[in-house]
């Protein structure tokens, strides 16, 4: 018996390419998502925090010029303008005649800024206080002596030096006037015009001046005083006055006569004027300041002056 050819059957074709493709995919497929031989699986790790961003720091400060505060000092706007950085080419110094009657004079002084001088009448009931507070600021001190004038009707005040008083008691006058005066550097007179001529009373009251190390400023009361040729036998130190700023309480008239002060220092190099500490003289001397170092012409301590004897006669 015959055996019939088989028949071809598409059908299983079929489903063998099926098989066939189905088993290829998958192999390629582990392929490609196998790891590599020798090289470890990475693990994902759990996501770490965002460090916080640190804020900038500031730029650093720009160190002090010289001359500005120091570290940990607070910086404090003067009340005055300050002295130009340059030297000036012109001097003077400013005295204020009549202090002690009022702590509330000398502040005012005080708040000028510069190196004025304050001459402090003996005995009234703030002399030694407001000798010790302008000290305190730097400024200089000198005893307002009293020495008798021509004019009886002209009251001296306490701690006064008479031409009619022995050389030893004259002495003792002018040391304890000095004594209630801390940290004085000089002496000038107050009033004086009778006494200041009398060579006997100068020579006794420079006497002590000497034997301190201090020296005397002439206020000039009288044209007959002999208080420099006295003070030049002696080897004092001494120093004239050279202007009155306020014979008249009157701010323009005491503003002209600080401009005069300017002239005379361009003209002659240095000058010594005298103001009183009650007037109104200290608020206009402030207000002129920003003139005086235009001109170049500074204030300094009056021991400057006289210990240099930069100091010329009156016109």
């Amino acid at each position: 018996m015959s055996r019939r050819p088989a028949r071809f059957s598409w059908s299983g074709v079929a489903v063998m390419i099926a098989v066939a493709l189905t088993a290829g995919l998958t192999l390629s497929f582990s392929a490609l998502f196998a790891p590599r031989a020798g090289r470890p699986v990475a693990r994902r790790s759990a996501p770490q925090a965002v460090a916080p961003v640190r804020p900038l720091r500031p730029p650093a400060a720009v160190p002090e010029p010289r001359g500005g505060p120091r570290r940990g000092e607070p910086r404090q706007g003067p009340q005055a303008p300050e002295p130009p950085a340059r030297p000036a080419a012109y001097m003077v110094a400013i005295v204020f005649d009549d202090a002690g009657g009022s702590v509330g004079d000398v502040e005012e002084i005080i708040a000028i800024g510069r190196s004025v001088a304050v001459a402090v009448l003996p005995g009234l009931t703030h002399s030694t206080e407001v000798a010790r507070r302008a000290r305190a600021a730097g400024l200089e001190v000198l005893l307002h002596l009293p020495v008798e004038p021509h004019d009886d009707a002209k009251a001296m005040g306490p701690g006064g030096v008479m031409v009619a008083m022995s050389d030893a008691e004259i002495q003792s006058t002018v040391r304890a006037g000095l004594a209630s005066m801390p940290g004085a550097v000089g002496v000038n007179n107050h009033m004086g015009s009778k006494g200041t001529a009398d060579r006997r009373v100068v020579r006794a009251i420079l006497e002590v001046v000497r034997d301190q190390q201090l020296f005397f400023l002439d206020s000039r009361t009288t044209v007959d005083t002999v208080v420099e040729p006295v003070a030049a036998e002696l080897g004092v130190p001494a120093g004239r006055r050279l202007l009155f700023l306020d014979n008249q309480e009157d701010e323009e008239a005491i503003r002209q006569q600080v401009r005069r002060l300017i002239a005379l220092a361009r003209e002659r190099g240095a000058a010594i004027a005298i103001g009183h500490a009650q007037r109104i003289t200290a608020r206009v001397v402030a207000s002129m300041l920003a003139e005086l170092d235009r001109e170049g012409v500074a204030i300094v301590p009056v021991s400057t002056l006289v210990r240099a004897r930069k100091t010329v006669s009156p016109p």
